[in-house]
């Protein structure tokens, strides 16, 4: 539970930067899933699919 609360927490602090985006393996979760996954509108089982080790979060630069 504590590695799915810092998650949750990494995406809250770059999702105020409106740059985030969660790179999984070689594609990256649309917006709208990173929504769900904040406020637990998206299915749990959604979220375990995703292996929290894997997970790389990138902040595109401003241009």
């Amino acid at each position: 539970m504590d590695a799915i609360k810092k998650i949750n927490h990494k995406i809250f602090k770059l999702f105020e930067t409106k740059t985030a985006y969660i790179i999984f393996k070689n594609s990256s979760l649309p917006r709208q899933t990173i929504t769900e996954l904040m406020t637990g509108k998206s299915d749990i089982k959604k979220l375990n699919l995703i292996q929290l080790k894997t997970i790389r979060i990138r902040i595109n630069p401003p241009k």
